[in-house]
């Protein structure tokens, strides 16, 4: 049996791929370009005496649907055990200039706290006639000290 043809298929394919084939530079994770705009709102809580409050519930209401379902990390979230919090959900068509965060302890140690937070927007540029950039992703950072 010959097996002289069959590794001279693997080494041609290998050095087709070699010189024919780029790196994608594919970071692990839609690029801006690739999907629908994105909202995320992250930050930390923590009390008065500057200590992490985990497990407090944190939620976003004005870029939401009047009958819309609460769903984990998508239109509320809950602080780890660092008192940190990330909310990700799609931008929509609108582009607000702020949105209402609101920090609640579900065991009722500490007050609910709601901060209009400003929203900061990356852009992208959409080839056309004019080939200016154009808003996308939207980011709000909202840090709370809940007092008892």
């Amino acid at each position: 049996m010959r097996k002289t043809p069959f590794y001279i298929f693997i080494l041609a394919s290998l050095i087709l791929c070699l010189l024919g084939c780029e790196k994608s530079g594919d970071p692990g994770y839609p690029l801006p370009e690739s999907g629908p705009p994105r909202l995320i709102v992250s930050g930390f809580v923590c009390n008065t005496d500057s200590i992490a409050l985990p497990g407090i519930r944190v939620s976003v209401f004005d870029v939401r649907e009047p009958q819309e379902q609460d769903i984990l990390s998508y239109n509320y979230a809950l602080t780890d055990t660092a008192g940190r919090y990330t909310i990700i959900r799609y931008r929509g068509h609108n582009l607000p200039s702020e949105i209402t965060v609101v920090a609640t302890d579900t065991a009722a140690i500490y007050q609910e706290q709601v901060i209009s937070a400003p929203v900061a927007y990356d852009t992208i540029r959409i080839y056309s006639s004019y080939n200016t950039p154009q808003p996308y992703n939207a980011f709000v950072t909202a840090d709370f000290i809940l007092s008892k």
